[in-house]
């Protein structure tokens, strides 16, 4: 399950978010990878991502010393701040402790550190949808099944987002992040991905409605068997439907009739971070008894010392 590094993400990295997309080989791999600029009175600082890489398990230490040293030695201009690496090789338990020694022996043996803008999840929660309706619904919680129940018998019902919901959805889903507290694409981009995916017939966006109204929505992404939950959006005034956990069954019904095996509801916070941004969603994920997973995460190759520790400071403020 490669969704950071798949030709539909690129092409929306690309045509949609217009960003400058590069290609870099690393650990003798071949990866996408983005280019972001930022300007500051005179000067154009450059900082570089690639997201989804895998170490490779034969790797020994060397070797992975000489690909950082060839990363920093490639994008040496002196407006080059840092490169940012999102490894998803997962974590053993216990996650907390085994997070921390890492990050103690990339600091100490590699030069490369946690990143100080954490773009992408620590951690993810992986649903298995091969096995049965019965069994599907067994995976959740016991109050969680309680609450579906609840919820069938308030006249709700699952649909397929139809052309005249795009708007709707984009609507909820501005109200659901201003009282979150969490950023959203223009509208303008929103409209343009929901097109592009359309023409891919490889999405879909999925509501809970009461009447005409929607009061819940997820827009899902799928790939050969695979299904990646992007965005979410709620309508708090209907919350005593139990409408979060009556979506999330029968969006599992649904994908499972498409022949999708797993999917990856993205995002969620790590275990031992109980301050961490995505704990208020992730309340509601690891609630549902499925599979944690938890990956490397995010580090930065610091490029040039000084616009690092100028751009640490800015973004602690």
């Amino acid at each position: 399950m490669n969704f950071y590094q798949n030709r539909i993400w690129r092409t929306i990295s690309k045509d949609i978010f217009k960003k400058d997309i590069f290609e870099y080989y690393l650990f003798w791999k071949k990866y996408w990878w983005v280019k972001k600029t930022h300007n500051k009175f005179w000067i154009k600082a450059h900082w570089y991502q690639i997201l989804w890489i895998e170490i490779p398990n034969n790797i020994n230490s060397e070797n992975f010393k000489q690909e950082i040293k060839y990363l920093k030695t490639k994008y040496n201009a002196f407006n080059d701040i840092f490169f940012q690496l999102w490894f998803i090789n997962s974590l053993s338990e216990p996650f907390f402790e085994n997070r921390q020694d890492l990050n103690k022996q990339f600091s100490n043996d590699y030069w490369i550190y946690p990143s100080i803008k954490e773009n992408m999840p620590l951690a993810t929660v992986f649903v298995d949808i091969t096995r049965t309706e019965d069994d599907i619904l067994k995976d959740f919680s016991k109050s969680a099944r309680r609450n579906i129940r609840k919820a069938e018998k308030e006249w709700i019902y699952f649909t397929i987002a139809k052309d005249n919901d795009i708007d709707n959805f984009y609507e909820l889903w501005a109200w659901t992040a201003k009282l979150k507290w969490f950023h959203i694409y223009p509208k303008q981009q929103y409209l343009k991905l929901v097109s592009f995916l359309k023409n891919t017939w490889s999405w879909d966006l999925y509501l809970v409605k009461k009447d005409d109204t929607i009061i819940s929505g997820s827009i899902e992404i799928n790939e050969n068997n695979y299904s990646y939950y992007l965005y979410g959006a709620t309508n708090r005034d209907f919350i005593k439907l139990w409408w979060h956990y009556f979506l999330k069954y029968q969006m599992f019904k649904y994908l499972k009739n498409k022949w999708i095996k797993k999917v990856d509801l993205l995002w969620v916070a790590p275990i031992g971070y109980e301050n961490h941004h995505l704990s208020w969603v992730s309340q509601f994920k690891n609630s549902l008894w499925w599979k944690h997973i938890e990956y490397f995460w995010n580090y930065d190759v610091i490029l040039n010392k000084f616009w690092y520790n100028a751009l640490k400071t800015l973004i602690s403020k």
